[in-house]
């Protein structure tokens, strides 16, 4: 589901800001012309006319500024009227005359990022935690997932940490949410609109790794926050639409409208237009706009802490000996302190 990835990679690949007086004003019409006439795609019919006639109303106005940046951040405030945190333009590139990251920049992008990996550890206590900062579209990506998780698949609990995770997906969600289940993981269908106002129905499956999930059957804590947003918040409602985790922290952000392009505007930017609705399988709703709810609210500075502490006591050891039993004690004594010794986590 190219959608999520793009927004993903959106949030992380921020650009230097841009000088003034990069835009000329040739550039400056086409690419708000181009905003205006994507909106007919947009996947309300109704918000999509409205933000027409915000963004046609203002066009002089936003017509005169001379510098990407300006524009962004003008048309940005405009278009958050529509209340779709999705709905966004963005400098891509640093050049101006550059239309877009090619696929060999974007790759490179994704090796630097690690595919959206920033911890993969065992805590005291054998309890494994896996950080992701987004979720990766590519193959890679699900290597990746397959390989954290086959150095986790003997820790007695696992916390999956979505504090700072803003989106992405395509293919390391869905492996990602196959390795926690014996059985398939319902994952949302979405419903795209098409340029003809008709609908494609997409239902996305959960991809059970080849050698079968690793994580089937022990417990499973996901940490949230405001900042986890798109695909992070769909991984963490169809964990919790399935009763297969336990979420804690904070409700998240409420981005649930994907899309399945990429609006060139020229000179560098682009934005991201939603033409889908997402509709889960058993709850038959989504998060857009409110965000998930968490099982077990609290600050999520405070989250980690609390998730570690309920998967200490969750965890069943399949051995034990003087050594695990007495760092399984302290830390069920002191998880705070346990995690600050072990490395400030």
């Amino acid at each position: 589901m190219r959608i999520f990835a793009v927004a993903g990679l959106m949030l992380l690949a921020v650009p230097a800001a841009a000088a003034p007086g990069d835009l000329p004003a040739s550039a400056a019409a086409h690419a708000v012309d181009a905003l205006i006439a994507s909106m007919n795609g947009y996947i309300d019919p109704q918000t999509g006319a409205r933000m027409q006639a915000v963004l046609r109303k203002e066009r002089k106005r936003l017509l005169a500024i001379r510098d990407r940046e300006t524009l962004v951040k003008e048309v940005n405030q405009l278009l958050a009227d529509s209340r779709d945190q999705h709905l966004k333009i963005r400098i891509d590139t640093i050049d101006p005359g550059r239309a877009a990251q090619s696929p060999e920049d974007e790759a490179l992008l994704e090796r630097h990022l690690a595919h959206g990996l920033m911890a993969v550890r065992r805590l005291p206590g054998n309890i494994g935690y896996l950080k992701l900062r987004y979720f990766a579209a590519d193959a890679d990506g699900a290597r990746m997932v397959d390989q954290a998780m086959d150095m986790l698949k003997d820790s007695g609990a696992l916390i999956i940490d979505l504090r700072e995770n803003t989106g992405g997906g395509g293919a390391t969600d869905t492996r990602l949410l196959g390795h926690l289940s014996a059985t398939a993981i319902p994952m949302a269908r979405i419903h795209w609109r098409k340029p003809d106002g008709s609908f494609d129905v997409e239902q996305r499956v959960a991809d059970r790794p080849a050698g079968g999930p690793l994580y089937a059957d022990r417990p499973v804590f996901v940490l949230m926050a405001k900042r986890t947003f798109s695909a992070a918040e769909g991984v963490a409602y169809d964990l919790q639409a399935a009763h297969r985790a336990v979420l804690v922290g904070e409700a998240s952000r409420g981005g649930g409208n994907p899309a399945n392009r990429n609006v060139e505007l020229g000179s560098g930017m682009s934005a991201f237009v939603p033409n889908g609705r997402v509709e889960h399988p058993t709850t038959h709703g989504n998060w857009e706009g409110k965000g998930v709810q968490p099982d077990i609210a609290t600050d999520p500075k405070l989250a980690l802490v609390e998730a570690y502490r309920r998967a200490l006591a969750a965890a069943k050891p399949l051995v034990a000996t003087p050594k695990s039993e007495k760092e399984r004690a302290e830390a069920i004594a002191d998880p705070e302190a346990t995690l600050r010794a072990d490395s400030g986590l």
